[in-house]
């Protein structure tokens, strides 16, 4: 999860850096008011969100999809938006982050372009995205050896992927 660069924003914080309890430095912990930046619509920013309604937080997801959780298998999805619901998380759907300041993030709606605007915002929750992991790869590229990059060393992306990709280069060798 990455922060953008040249924004002066709320407090923010990668959800990875949330879920392993390092929270920002800009208060130690998150405020009240939060968004969450969920670019793929997956499991991750349905988990934040969660975790932080839980703790008395008051949470907006902003999703890049048609719905939060749209890559997710229809029953967890629908379970999830329940949870959601049930703890008051407002749920932005089609939005993708265009800035922030002191303490407002400015989205855009993917499909009419319009620009939206949450104000009083304490904390920016970004999970947008990953960086690939190389450094095994990278460490044996001058051994000769047949090596298959999968997972996060090939590209950011979810464990089943990984996974499938692992399989697929077993079946290979």
């Amino acid at each position: 999860m990455q922060f953008l660069t040249g924004l002066n924003s709320p407090a923010r914080v990668r959800c990875r850096s949330w879920i392993r309890g390092r929270y920002c430095t800009r208060p130690s912990k998150p405020g009240h008011s939060v968004v969450v930046i969920d670019w793929r619509a997956d499991w991750i920013g349905i988990g934040i969100a969660e975790r932080l309604a839980h703790s008395g937080r008051s949470v907006r997801l902003a999703v890049s999809g048609v719905a939060v959780g749209e890559t997710l298998p229809l029953y967890v999805r629908d379970a999830a938006v329940a949870s959601l619901h049930k703890l008051g998380v407002t749920v932005l759907p089609y939005m993708r982050l265009y800035g922030s300041d002191s303490d407002s993030v400015y989205l855009q709606h993917i499909t009419s372009g319009e620009a939206v605007v949450i104000d009083s915002v304490d904390t920016l929750v970004l999970c947008t995205g990953h960086a690939p992991v190389t450094g095994l790869a990278d460490a044996i590229e001058d051994l000769s050896l047949d090596v298959r990059i999968i997972g996060d060393a090939a590209s950011p992306r979810t464990a089943e992927e990984a996974v499938y990709e692992g399989l697929q280069a077993g079946t290979e060798i």
